[in-house]
């Protein structure tokens, strides 16, 4: 028999993998191949942080993971200013979703320093809309 003491509370440390807060929030974007490897098209997103996306792919469009490519979007803060970002990125893994289509998990790479600031600022107001309509974040 083997006895386990678990350590005071107070020593506990908490680990968060992620460097960002992710939204789930759906965005128009657009999707384009860094060297033509595929025609551009639009796309949803499923959700969105300041390192990466969830996008929605639908039947027919073909995207291998380690792909690089540019997604574009505009983002409409609480101000009314509109940023327009043009992001590289690079597809981490596809997954299987309903009915056929599929999701495509891809990380931001390099963002600039503003690209980031907007982004984080645009989840943060969007989180505090989310709150004070009274739903969960």
């Amino acid at each position: 028999m083997i006895q386990l003491l678990l350590p005071d509370v107070e020593t506990f440390v908490k680990l968060q993998r992620r460097h960002y807060v992710r939204l789930n929030v759906t965005l128009d974007t657009a999707i384009h191949p860094e060297h033509s490897e595929f025609t551009p098209f639009r796309a949803l997103t499923e959700d969105i942080s300041a390192g990466g996306a969830s996008v929605r792919l639908l039947k027919g469009a073909n995207i291998k993971s380690d792909s690089q490519l540019y997604l574009w979007m505009a983002l409409t803060l609480k101000s009314g200013q509109i940023n327009y970002l043009r992001l590289k990125s690079r597809v981490i893994r596809v997954t299987e979703k309903d009915q056929g289509n599929r999701l495509l998990h891809i990380q931001f790479i390099e963002p600039t320093k503003n690209d980031v600031q907007t982004l984080m600022r645009f989840i943060f107001e969007k989180q505090a809309d989310l709150k004070k309509k009274g739903l969960d974040v």
